[in-house]
């Protein structure tokens, strides 16, 4: 028997580009929050948010609008529009803090928008 080994390159768009390795790619399971009414949580999410997320991103630098395109255990990622121009930018959710149902999604944004100013995002 010949053993075939075989590489697994990650192209998540946005310059999100990585090399996954196979064996723990094998042994992962997708995260509830996002298997669970993953379109339904995002626009539930989106009609309660988009507003505190623009204005809490707005604090930095303008922001027309903002819209969660995903969310997993860790956090969010988010559409940003400043005039004309988009781009997506991740907010991660407390350290250590896995966020499964769409209550506890909920709780951590909520947390992050009192907490003022968006250190943790990242494009």
């Amino acid at each position: 028997m010949v053993a075939i080994s075989s590489d697994i390159y990650f192209i998540g768009g946005f310059g999100t580009v990585a090399w996954v390795d196979v064996k723990e790619y094998e042994a992962l399971k997708p995260d509830k929050i996002a298997v669970d009414g993953g379109e339904q949580n995002l626009k539930e999410l989106n009609a309660i948010f988009s507003k505190p997320l623009r204005e809490l991103l707005s604090m930095e630098t303008e922001v027309d609008d903002a819209a969660l395109i995903s969310i997993d255990s860790k956090g969010t990622d988010i559409r940003v529009r400043q005039g004309a121009q988009f781009n997506i930018q991740r907010l991660s959710f407390e350290e250590g803090h896995r966020v499964e149902t769409l209550e506890e999604a909920k709780a951590a944004l909520w947390k992050l928008i009192k907490k003022g100013p968006v250190h943790n995002l990242h494009t």
